[in-house]
């Protein structure tokens, strides 16, 4: 249960039970094309004597997110937003339908992750390294787990400066550890900006997808201290 850390909270006649919003025991938000895991750090506040809850924090990436439950017809009802590549997305917390599931070519069921450069100056260099696991293996999302990985998946890295340029990309596969990696310059005189990192894990099956930000720091100081 990922309530009980880093909350702060101000109800105490709640109609909507937090236990029974979804995401906070799975610990997960999506959009239309992304998954996010949400951290420890939240906020709830209750309105109408608990019949709406909001519920706001940041992702693990980084990315604010703000959501409002309530009950509808004896069922919560959640919806929200993320910013995200400097823009308002729209959470998705719909179950999918068994119609709605027969259409999809293909499954979300890739585990992507990955450890890279948050922080970068001008004149230095990113690196982004890439698993690729099944989580039913690797539920504890270790990166660092030595098996339950899926080698021979196709990645694709976009990187976009704040205007939405691509600043990178780079296709490639995993090898048989289900590891990729790729890295990219950060030129001289760079400004300081975030820059958006799409990451996208595909094979004949399925198909699944991460977000995240590298935050370029301009140039060195002069004291020569890094990120």
């Amino acid at each position: 249960m990922i309530l009980g850390i880093g909350i702060t909270t101000s109800f105490a006649y709640a109609q909507v039970d937090v236990n029974d919003i979804e995401f906070l025991q799975t610990g997960i938000i999506n959009t239309a094309e992304n998954e996010f895991s949400i951290s420890n750090d939240i906020a709830l506040r209750e309105f109408f004597n608990g019949n709406i809850v909001r519920v706001s924090g940041q992702t693990i990436e980084g990315f604010p997110y703000i959501t409002y439950s309530e009950i509808l017809n004896e069922k919560i009802k959640t919806r929200g937003i993320i910013f995200v590549g400097g823009e308002f997305v729209k959470l998705s917390f719909e179950e999918k339908s068994l119609q709605e599931e027969d259409t999809v070519e293909k499954k979300d069921d890739l585990q992507i992750l990955v450890k890279y450069s948050q922080r970068v100056y001008s004149k230095q260099t990113a690196s982004i390294e890439i698993k690729t696991y099944d989580p039913e293996q690797n539920k504890l999302k270790d990166f660092n787990q030595n098996y339950g990985f899926i080698p021979n998946i196709n990645i694709k890295v976009i990187v976009l400066d704040e205007n939405n340029n691509e600043f990178h990309s780079t296709t490639g596969i995993t090898n048989s550890k289900g590891f990729f990696e790729t890295e990219f310059y950060i030129p001289e005189r760079y400004p300081q900006e975030t820059l958006t990192v799409t990451i996208t894990a595909e094979d004949d099956d399925s198909t699944s997808s991460k977000i995240l930000q590298v935050f370029t720091l301009g140039a060195i100081p002069d004291n020569g201290s890094s990120p």
